[in-house]
């Protein structure tokens, strides 16, 4: 089989005692949910497994009381040669990180700056020297000065990314630091980075206002893709020596999305749509700099979670997307590719991915996993000639023996392709539909992999549809911007068209429920109002209810890009976001509601769901409402989620009694 075992070989090594988060929550409330639900709310226990450059350590994120541990094992021998752990007072817990030279591995941190509240990405980073076992904090959201070891020069401060690890430099790393304004208003700028004393020593200004930089191999050219305030997208490249950036010519009816500029700087390969329509085939295709001649390499189709990725000299080696499985085209054949094809292979319909390899590419680190499997991770070494089992995402939940996706494409009713996911119970007839809308709605879409929420509507009996309707990403800039404008009305219509295709083509049972969060929050509670004669019961997490509420309140208002993607993916007829917002057509509604959210939610904030809830406080409307403390957009801490759950449950417990709406299906 492919569940493995626990991995309790490697417990013993590190010895720690793994603490499940459900002893935290009390007896009465777990009892309520299947055992199932808890399991799959227990998170990750191993997870960003890479192998050092010389293929001597493997580095992991291990979950230890509910903290992530960096642990550093000797392959050959897989025992532990050092372990970092922040303690509770340290509000620090590692979240993933990455091999610099074969002796520092940089990590990044979550940490905890408000008491009480979810722990996030600040921009903390620190470098841990296997030689010296020296850990030092590299970088804080407040900032280094430019001498760093003489606490000396103006001080920088901002959001570092790292441009390039210069792989003949083991002392320094190139970064790019972007300024924290609210309104993006200061350009990125380029330091070499070095790592032993933390010093900036700047190479250039970035060309605009919130410009995003890339780099090739050999940190010699740049490309840079600035954003404008009429939502375009303007490029832009310098080589070393380039007194100022130079403009790339890239024509293109659609949106450019770079990926990777080749080793001698010639060319910037990266993903775009010839063609209009929202179902245009996504392309690869390749950018002279120079000349902006434009060459296509691939043309993918209609289809989703494309993923290039580049062999020596900065070229293509293989790309995988999926279509209704996942699949895969090789460009270049070489080591890499082909231990890639083995791993598919072997491991049919699921997905597959290349972590690590080591600088020989002689040692590759794989994670596999499905829909239905959380994963597992695998090392193939050139020396054994085969790969070997090294540790599970969570051995527990993938013991579940849980159901993967089963692809649903369709036609909207105005002819446009669709394509979503149905997961169904893994036993018994189902107890009606859930049709699980997304978030975003504009990026964000649901991808072939493992779900935790769908799989757990799936655990209490119910077939689960995940639409990507137009607007969603993923299936490029096209699709996405046709839902631009259509976010409570032609989206909401797609969503329907492939519910009711899943009813007639498959055994879901008769009731049909809408759920979701933030932007599926939102669109759980216009469903009601636009197709009040379909669905049974809704279920709205983090939602916002009033368009113009929330253009007001939400902590993006004062972005650089604010007022373009508002004016663009919202609309600004006023009329038409009044008919929009569910907290101007109540009236309109018809089915009961299970309503939560965060009170320190500042996506979409609270100050909306009291609105909606004070006006349906004066109909006679069927609603539950639930309030959650110190979290924000989406619950965070695993004994609210089981709260919540377990008021989703008993909620459509009472839905499944009731009489349907409509005879009308």
């Amino acid at each position: 089989m492919f569940y493995s075992k626990k991995l309790s070989k490697l417990l013993a090594f590190v010895a720690f005692a793994v603490i499940a988060a459900a002893v935290l929550v009390t007896p009465r409330v777990m009892a309520k949910l299947p055992e199932s639900v808890n399991t799959l709310l227990q998170g990750y226990e191993f997870r960003g497994v890479s192998i050092s450059p010389s293929g001597k350590y493997i580095s992991l994120v291990m979950k230890e009381d509910e903290r992530g541990t960096l642990v550093i094992l000797n392959r050959q021998t897989m025992k532990v040669e050092e372990s970092i752990r922040y303690e509770d007072d340290d509000n620090i817990e590692i979240s993933g990180g990455r091999w610099v030279s074969e002796s520092l591995f940089k990590y990044r941190v979550l940490t905890e700056y408000s008491e009480g509240r979810r722990p996030g990405d600040f921009g903390d980073q620190f470098i841990f020297d296997m030689q010296t076992r020296k850990n030092t904090r590299i970088w804080n959201y407040r900032g280094n000065f430019l001498n760093r070891a003489l606490q000396s020069g103006k001080r920088i401060s901002g959001r570092l990314e790292v441009l390039s690890y210069l792989p003949d430099d083991d002392q320094n790393i190139l970064v790019a630091v972007s300024p924290l304004k609210r309104d993006g208003g200061v350009r990125p700028v380029v330091y070499k980075f070095e790592l032993s004393t933390g010093d900036l020593n700047k190479l250039m200004t970035g060309p605009a206002r919130g410009a995003a930089i890339a780099t090739n191999d050999s940190a010699d050219t740049f490309v840079a893709a600035a954003p404008t305030e009429q939502f375009t997208t303007d490029f832009y490249y310098r080589r070393s020596g380039d007194v100022e950036w130079k403009d790339i010519d890239i024509d293109v009816p659609g949106k450019f999305n770079g990926l990777n500029v080749s080793d001698d700087g010639t060319l910037i390969y990266g993903l775009t749509q010839l063609e209009e329509g929202a179902n245009a085939p996504q392309l690869l295709v390749s950018i002279a700099l120079d000349t902006g001649e434009m060459n296509t390499v691939h043309d993918f189709g209609f289809v989703s979670e494309i993923d290039v990725q580049f062999s020596e000299g900065g070229h293509p080696s293989y790309a995988t997307w999926i279509a209704d499985k996942p699949e895969i085209k090789i460009f270049k054949k070489d080591t890499v590719s082909s231990i890639v094809v083995g791993f598919m292979k072997s491991f049919k319909g699921f997905n597959v991915s290349m972590t690590s390899v080591d600088d020989d590419e002689e040692n590759m680190v794989f994670h596999v996993s499905s829909p239905g499997v959380t994963g597992e991770y695998y090392i193939w070494e050139k020396s054994a000639g085969k790969a070997r089992y090294l540790f599970s995402y969570n051995a527990d939940i993938d013991q579940l023996g849980l159901n993967s996706f089963t692809s649903i494409n369709y036609e909207a009713s105005d002819g446009v392709a669709m394509q979503g996911w149905l997961l169904m119970p893994k036993s018994g007839k189902p107890k009606g539909l859930v049709n699980y809308i997304h978030g975003g709605p504009h990026g964000p879409f649901t991808p072939f992999g493992f779900n935790t929420y769908m799989q757990i509507y799936a655990e209490m009996g119910y077939a689960v549809f995940a639409p990507n309707f137009r607007g969603s990403g993923g299936y490029g800039y096209n699709f996405e911007r046709s839902g631009h404008t259509l976010w409570g009305t032609r989206m909401l219509d797609d969503m329907r068209d492939g519910s009711e295709f899943v009813q007639a083509n498959y055994e879901v049972g008769d009731k049909v429920y809408t759920a979701g969060a933030s932007y599926g929050g939102y669109s759980s509670a216009q469903n009601i109002v636009r197709h009040n004669d379909y669905y049974d019961c809704s279920i709205i997490d983090a939602g916002f209810f009033n368009f113009e509420e929330l253009t007001d309140t939400w902590d993006g208002r004062d972005g650089f890009t604010t007022d373009a993607f508002v004016d663009n993916a919202m609309g600004t007829n006023v009329e038409k976001l009044r008919e929009m917002s569910p907290l101007h057509n109540i009236d309109r509604i018809r089915a009961p509601m299970l309503i939560t959210h965060g009170k320190v939610d500042r996506r979409t904030p609270i100050a909306g769901a009291k609105q909606f809830i004070k006006a349906l406080s004066k109909t006679d409307l069927d609603y539950e409402y639930y309030a959650y403390s110190k979290e924000g957009h989406g619950l965070y801490f695993t004994p609210n989620r089981l709260d919540r759950f377990a008021k989703v449950q008993k909620f459509l417990s009472r839905c499944d009694a009731m009489k349907a709406t409509t005879a009308s299906r």
